[in-house]
């Protein structure tokens, strides 16, 4: 394998990936004690770079589809068409001579990357010792290199970056997902803590609820589906071709919600304060799936779960600050 590297990348002014952000926000106070805030957040990325194997031609990689298979569980059913696949002429497998440039270069095409996100929070402060801030989290991620994809078959890179729960979008010969935009994506987060006077007992609760896991069908096609929609056995002979027949954000996972409790006394002896706690972890014990299986099956384990949330525990704790 050989990988040379384009001499713009090496030097010069802005030539490492980067991005751009834009903030904005603004506040107000609702009582005397009480506030609420709104910001939003804009992120462009660029400096994408791309490995263009020289060995081979774009008249060398084939394009075709295939049919999902029936199946109740993806949308509609299955028996839809994914498109925009590619396969290497096989006389030219294994051949790698790799030019690793810009993608802005020798006009292979535009590159959009983009994430927005939008924040909401309350804060509460009153006056007999409650507290309580919460909001939501909401963001959106977007991309675009078609283009880009059209212009170089072999492209391996992964589209959308930056937007925090979500997994990136992989784009490559067997993923034809170039153009993505996810929706907006909303997490509500709440924290509250109060503590009773003169007794000194202390409560507090922290909510989270935020969007399931993003999900994928990688069916292994077996290469006889591929030989057929081909005309020919795909390169190297291999016995199957896994393609995603689930476009990214088209389906997630159920939503996860964690409820976490605190009760505590406070006890003071001269100058020492100690806190005596029990913290209760999920306390309304969700057994919310984290991760699922990905791996496509017709009518087999395809979304069976992997990992739940820890199940309700409790931990016993003391806190001493002198």
């Amino acid at each position: 394998m050989t990988n040379n590297f384009d001499p713009a990348l090496l030097t010069g002014w802005g030539v490492r990936a980067s991005d751009w952000t834009m903030g904005a926000s603004v506040q107000q106070q609702i009582t005397g004690r009480s506030s609420v805030e709104i910001a939003y957040t804009r992120r462009w990325y660029r400096g994408f770079t791309v490995t263009d194997n020289l060995a081979a031609t774009n008249s060398d990689w084939q394009q075709y589809s295939i049919t999902a298979p029936s199946d109740s569980r993806l949308p509609g059913g299955g028996n839809y068409v994914v498109s925009g696949l590619y396969d290497l002429n096989p006389a030219k497998f294994g051949q790698v001579n790799n030019y690793i440039e810009d993608s802005s270069q020798h006009s292979l095409g535009a590159w959009k990357n983009n994430v927005n996100g939008l924040d909401v929070t309350l804060n509460v402060r009153l006056s007999n010792g409650w507290t309580f801030q919460g909001g939501t989290s909401s963001g959106q991620g977007s991309g675009d290199n078609c283009e880009v994809r059209a212009n170089l078959p072999e492209l391996s890179a992964n589209l959308i970056q930056g937007l925090p729960g979500i997994n990136t979008s992989p784009v490559n010969t067997t993923n034809p997902y170039c153009k993505i935009d996810y929706g907006w994506l909303t997490q509500f987060r709440a924290l509250s803590n109060y503590v009773i006077p003169k007794v000194d007992v202390q409560f507090s609760a922290v909510f989270q609820s935020k969007p399931g896991a993003l999900l994928a069908a990688n069916w292994a096609v077996p290469a006889s589906t591929v030989a057929a929609a081909l005309g020919r056995a795909p390169a190297g002979n291999v016995p199957n071709v896994t393609v995603n027949i689930l476009a990214p954000g088209e389906m997630y996972g159920d939503r996860i919600n964690q409820l976490d409790f605190r009760v505590g006394k406070i006890l003071r002896f001269g100058k020492t304060r100690t806190l005596v706690s029990a913290d209760l972890y999920n306390a309304l014990n969700s057994s919310a799936v984290l991760t699922y299986n990905n791996a496509f099956v017709p009518n087999g384990t395809w979304l069976q779960p992997q990992t739940v949330l820890t199940g309700r525990l409790i931990k016993i704790a003391a806190e001493i600050t002198f």
